[in-house]
């Protein structure tokens, strides 16, 4: 099955569609769908009730309950806004239990903006890390000797993404210094993966691009406050995705070409953590980013609930 297959929507009747396939999981721990998915689904759904002229540039949301992945999804979508600058949707995306009810997996509000005739400003921040040069990109596309234990947490989407890691995932210099501060909290840990991605097949409208481009950006958020600290994910009891916040800086994609990724964590307590993606194409230009929060509860017993 292709990508374009994974996330595209048929239409029921006017603001309402279903998936065109049955979501998937993320990997070998999921129990249940990819998030991923789920979002991606609402984006594209969302695109066919706006204008051709309006670009998403905002898409933040929750979920509410796990979807699974024996069964479609379901989108209403409700037009809250239409003016000459922004068009704004309400998305909520459901699955039909045993029983025939309707049960809400995910809520979120988009919102799509015209094209500006001018910019009073106009700037991108580079990544923290190193970004691969033609000369180096071999080192950093090459798989370390043993694969990392997490590598299979990640399986199912290797069917629709090529994804090279880098061998060395560098340090923030931004986060990692103690406050000294009597009580105060550890830092976060500095660690910062990095990746290139793309699509290997040709994706075809801008509601494609944004909805793979959303299908990727959840990838590993959930994850990333366990790993990064050193702790094996079957040592939670749950680890999911609670709310999440996609910003999207341009319009014109194509993730055909290799982009480049930054993922890192931001703070934790109260059994939730925070984390943030950021995401740049080949011009160094910041596409997109990521935040998520995150339910994080350490097990009282053998097996994790993803």
């Amino acid at each position: 099955m292709s990508l374009k297959q994974q996330i595209a929507v048929e239409p029921l009747r006017p603001g309402h569609f279903c998936s065109l396939e049955n979501p998937t999981r993320l990997g070998s721990l999921s129990e249940y769908v990819f998030g991923g998915n789920t979002i991606a689904i609402a984006v594209n759904a969302a695109y066919q009730t706006v204008n051709h002229t309006y670009h998403l540039y905002s898409l933040c949301g929750h979920f509410i309950r796990p979807a699974t992945t024996d069964r479609k999804l379901f989108c209403h979508v409700e037009s809250i806004r239409d003016s000459k600058s922004f068009q704004t949707r309400q998305i909520r995306v459901s699955q039909a239990a045993d029983d025939g009810a309707n049960r809400l997996c995910l809520i979120a509000i988009a919102d799509f903006h015209i094209e500006e005739p001018y910019s009073v400003v106009t700037y991108s921040i580079p990544p923290e890390t190193e970004s691969p040069s033609s000369t180096s990109r071999g080192k950093y596309f090459t798989p370390p000797p043993n694969a990392s234990k997490n590598r299979d947490l990640y399986r199912n989407l290797e069917h629709f993404l090529d994804m090279r890691a880098f061998l060395d995932n560098e340090t923030s210099t931004e986060n990692h210094k103690q406050d000294t501060r009597f009580n105060s909290p550890p830092p976060a840990p500095p660690v910062i993966i990095k990746e290139m991605f793309r699509v290997p097949e040709p994706l075809g409208n801008e509601a494609e691009q944004m909805s793979v481009l959303a299908f990727y950006a959840d990838k590993g958020l959930a994850y990333i406050p366990a790993i990064h600290n050193g702790y094996d994910l079957q040592q939670a009891s749950a680890c999911a995705t609670l709310d999440f916040s996609l910003r999207v800086f341009v319009h014109s994609l194509n993730l055909g070409n290799w982009h480049m990724a930054e993922q890192k964590a931001i703070v934790a307590g109260n059994a939730r953590a925070f984390s943030e993606g950021k995401i740049w194409n080949e011009d160094g230009h910041l596409v997109a980013s990521m935040t998520q929060q995150t339910i994080l509860r350490p097990s009282a017993g053998p097996g994790a609930r993803l």
